[in-house]
């Protein structure tokens, strides 16, 4: 009985060392996919963190302008969604009316790309856009821009008035990230004034 008793024990032993082993494995390979999936979505990671300004509050038209490598004032001519390793993006053109600061050019169409549900813009909207520069990849054919902090870096102008939409944030998060509203040209004169 004993004897039995060893055999059944040396028996589970070596079934457990040799599972142990086999888990071992099969968590190699799920870190060496895993890497390799990290790997092919750099530059989606990478917009994702752009456009989302991941931890960054812009409380102000001059944190925004520091941060911005262009800010335009233009009318969105197009507004589509696509998609990229499941994750779905916004993209919208827009056609320059006035370039703010950076390197672009009034009459000039540009295209932003930012993250759905985080870009509030409309095709045939004024705006005034502070954007970061992202040059072509794998995932785009052409240069974009991402809006800077998400909808932080989006002012939409209405008459001689400019402000960020942010009636779909909660209350809280409306204290966070307050309108900024104000007049059109008092905004222009900020961002000069950040950006000479």
């Amino acid at each position: 009985m004993r004897k039995m008793f060893f055999l059944c024990m040396i028996g589970v032993l070596l079934m457990g060392t040799g599972c142990n082993a086999a888990i071992e494995a099969q968590q190699a390979k799920r870190t060496e996919i895993l890497k390799a999936s990290i790997e092919k979505t750099t530059t989606t990671n990478s917009i994702i963190r752009t456009a989302l300004g991941i931890g960054e509050v812009y409380p102000s038209v001059e944190s925004l302008s520091k941060e911005s490598s262009i800010i335009i004032q233009g009318v969105v001519t197009s507004r589509s969604t696509f998609q990229s390793e499941g994750v779905t993006f916004v993209k919208s053109t827009v056609k320059i009316t006035n370039s703010l600061s950076g390197k672009v050019v009034a009459g000039n169409t540009i295209t932003f790309v930012t993250l759905l549900g985080f870009s509030t813009m409309k095709a045939t909207e004024k705006v005034i856009l502070f954007g970061r520069y992202h040059p072509k990849d794998l995932l785009f054919s052409q240069d974009i821009y991402t809006i800077v902090g998400g909808f932080q870096g989006e002012f939409h102008i209405k008459g001689n008035r400019a402000k960020r939409i942010t009636e779909h944030l909660s209350k809280t998060d409306q204290k966070t990230f307050p309108p900024l509203e104000m007049k059109r040209s008092l905004l222009t004169k900020k961002i000069k004034k950040a950006k000479p």
